[in-house]
């Protein structure tokens, strides 16, 4: 155990603000952005919006060894009103194109309460309505999602 980490800085650079229209998948349209900006480094700073139908993932157990595989992994659907209450992650670049990984909490009424559910954007999430997304590309660093022997998955490398 103990403390391991890699760690580099760059600067804020622009804003990318965007509103997604409905029935976009929440997903795809954000690596179209990505792809449409040419954005290869950079962070997710806020997702609002509604959705109509939502698919997540979520680790389940953890398994003995490397990797981690949807067979250690949970996929759940919604079909009802969901408030996006947050969305984070990062956009990093893979064999030269934007890869964007995320997390996304939202938020339902059942039976006149409100409950908060999470997890991994996949794709499946349908906007309602809109989406309000804001973006920003960090300068003076390189991230990039190369094979990290340790884990035997893609993990984020950062360089200057």
């Amino acid at each position: 155990m103990g403390i391991k980490y890699v760690c580099r800085s760059g600067k804020a650079g622009r804003i990318i603000v965007a509103r997604l229209m409905p029935e976009s998948d929440l997903l795809l349209s954000l690596r179209r952005l990505t792809e449409d900006e040419d954005l290869k480094a950079g962070v997710i700073l806020s997702g609002v919006g509604l959705l109509r139908k939502a698919r997540l993932r979520n680790c389940k157990v953890l398994p003995e060894e490397y990797p981690i595989t949807d067979l250690h992994r949970s996929f759940i659907s919604f079909e009802k009103p969901l408030e996006i209450l947050g969305l984070s992650g990062n956009v990093s670049d893979v064999e030269g194109k934007p890869w964007v990984h995320a997390h996304i909490t939202l938020s339902s009424v059942n039976d006149g309460k409100v409950s908060v559910i999470g997890g991994h954007l996949i794709e499946g999430c349908i906007v309602f309505g809109f989406a309000e997304i804001i973006l920003m590309e960090l300068e003076n660093i390189s991230m990039k999602k190369e094979f990290d022997e340790e884990t035997k998955t893609l993990q984020l490398f950062v360089q200057k």
